[in-house]
This record gives C-alpha cells, structure tokens and sequence, in this order.
C-alpha cells in the first residue's frame, strides 16, 4: 500500500537478485527498513505469500514492529517442513514412535505415529484418508477430538478457535504426538 495514499493499491518488487534489470524496484530482501519505507505500519495489514524461507525471513522483520497477530496473515503454506527447526519443539521425543488410537465412523484402529510427522501424516500413511485440506492448520477441515494424550502444535500453525483449545480440538495436520494419543476423527465427507 501506498504511504501518502492509504486508498489505492500499489506493488513495490524486491528482487534478491545478483542482476536487476526491472526499473524502480528495490533489491535485497523484505527488511524493516523495506516495510517502513513503503508502508504506515500502524494502520497496514500484511499478507506474505512466497516459499518458507520468505516467510521466515519476513516474520522475524514483522516481529520489530510489535504488531497484533490478526495484522499478518498467511498462505496457507503446507506441512512445516521440519518440526525440528521450530525451538520449542521438544527434542526429547524426536526419536520415538507413538502409538495413535483412532476412531472414525464405526471404525477403531491403532497405528503408529513418529513425533516429527504430523498426525495427519500418520493416518494417511495407515490408509485411513481423514478428511484434510490446507495442511497447515488454517482451515480447520482436519479438526478432529483429542481424547487423551499429548501433541506438539507449532505456534504459528496453530489456528485454533479458543473454545477448540478448551475442549481438546486439534488440527492433525499441524500438530505432532508427542505421547500415545487417543483420538476421534469426523466422517470424511
């Protein structure tokens, strides 16, 4: 958004680029000192749209700002790559398998779970085909009840309605088990 006129839409390329060729556009990456030039930061909303990597970049530059969390939005951008990377992520059960029993529809099964997978992994590679969508927590579609057990879900994949959090909602796609769980899924529709 434009500074001087907060009614209009404008674009600023910021290539990263050795070679710029396009006129008027920055070069570099998406700084604090990018966002401040181009944008009120009081009164913007962000949306980053682009590869991990740019996310993470761009995040760490928002967090200068001190901004509410509902000021930037996201694509819905997939599994998180490597939950390992993620600091509070707890290391200690890295290695470990769990054991995940399910219930959906009529059906009861157990399965294996690896911490660093998503549960929604698991299930898909049980055969199970619960319902997903975003795979990253944004739509709720995967919204299933965590009867008992733990899971890890990552900060800032965690969509979550507060009454959801209350009552043991979880998104299997953005959440890793972190005990043996005990779950309910919804019907696949």
């Amino acid at each position: 958004m434009e500074k001087n006129n907060p009614n209009k839409f404008k674009i600023i390329h910021v290539l990263s680029c050795e070679i710029v060729s396009l006129e008027g556009c920055e070069k570099g990456f998406i700084t604090k000192e990018i966002i401040e030039k181009y944008c009120d930061v009081n009164s913007t909303t962000f949306f980053i749209c682009g590869p991990q990597v740019m996310y993470d970049f761009v995040e760490k530059e928002l967090n200068k700002f001190n901004l509410p969390v509902k000021r930037i939005r996201r694509e819905a951008f997939g599994e998180i790559k490597d939950i390992l990377k993620h600091p509070d992520f707890p290391k200690e059960v890295a290695e470990k398998t769990f054991k995940l029993k399910i219930h959906i529809g009529g059906l009861s099964k157990e399965i294996p779970a690896i911490a660093t997978e998503s549960v929604l992994v698991a299930l898909e590679r049980a055969k199970l085909a619960p319902p997903s969508k975003c795979r990253s927590g944004e739509c709720g579609f995967c919204r299933s009840l965590l009867i008992s057990g733990d899971v890890y879900v990552n900060p800032i994949s965690d969509w979550r309605r507060l009454a959801d959090k209350k009552f043991n909602y979880f998104h299997p796609c953005a959440s890793y088990p972190t005990s043996d769980i005990e779950m309910k899924i919804p019907r696949n529709l």
